[in-house]
């Protein structure tokens, strides 16, 4: 196994341009023989899922040498970047380091992991990292690396989609698991401005809680281990493709 001789790595992630976790991965990668970049959204896009800004103009701000920030969603920024920036794809797009877990059902709302799987849908290898606990993310930016370039050390077509998760800055080991079930407590708050009076909403309500699927990643990362979960492009229920039941649907039409 050989990894590319200066590989080009694109940094994105959901917490904006100047989180810790993104500018510790960044660091990390600067201590390698790498052509690194940095696009990502100018503040938090936490929840913002595959969203892309279709309908509204996508503002570019430069902060140096090979890094921006955008004013879209993470999605969109990762297409801003491989379509109209950078001079040719990247070998892998990495999104992260996110403050706050990325585990089972929370793969579907995640910025984080849009941002990967945008790379992925391109036809590049991409991994999504969160960091569950904690805030000290050098550590797990050298893990993280280490990985990358493992990966792009063995070229696999189709392409990758890895999503990573951290217990903690420390860890006992990395363990491949399948996605767990996570359960968000429904919620709708109103409350009422100030001004007239009028109501607005918050959505959602207390922690998540993790079902503890034996064997899954919200079980292995509440044991102290990380893991590391592939994630398919693909969403077809290939079961059902040959179900009478599905079949007689149609008959109804």
């Amino acid at each position: 196994m050989h990894t590319p001789a200066n590989p080009t790595i694109l940094l994105t992630n959901d917490d904006g341009i100047d989180a810790q976790g993104l500018n510790a991965l960044a660091h990390a990668f600067s201590q390698r023989d790498v052509s690194l970049w940095v696009v990502a959204p100018d503040d938090e896009r936490s929840g913002s899922s595959h969203g892309m800004s279709l309908n509204r103009p996508i503002r570019v701000t430069q902060h140096g040498k090979q890094r921006y920030s955008t004013t879209g969603t993470v999605a969109d920024g990762v297409y801003f970047a491989l379509f109209r920036l950078m001079p040719a794809f990247p070998d892998i797009v990495i999104s992260g380091i996110n403050h706050g877990a990325n585990l089972g059902s929370d793969v579907i709302y995640s910025g984080t992991v849009a941002g990967a799987r945008e790379a992925a849908l391109r036809g590049i290898h991409a991994l999504s990292i969160s960091l569950v606990a904690g805030d000290v993310y050098d550590t797990v930016a050298q893990s993280a690396v280490d990985i990358a370039l493992a990966l792009l050390a063995r070229p696999a077509q189709p392409p990758w989609l890895l999503n990573l998760n951290y217990p903690a800055p420390t860890f006992s080991s990395m363990v491949v698991a399948p996605l767990g079930e996570r359960h968000y407590p429904a919620q709708v708050e109103q409350r009422h401005a100030p001004m007239g009076n009028r109501p607005y909403y918050w959505l959602g309500g207390g922690p998540v809680v993790d079902a503890r699927i034996p064997g899954s990643d919200g079980d292995m990362i509440a044991k102290g281990h990380a893991t590391l979960t592939p994630l398919a492009l693909d969403q077809t229920r290939r079961d059902l493709l040959g179900d009478p039941g599905l079949s007689s649907l149609l008959d109804k039409s």
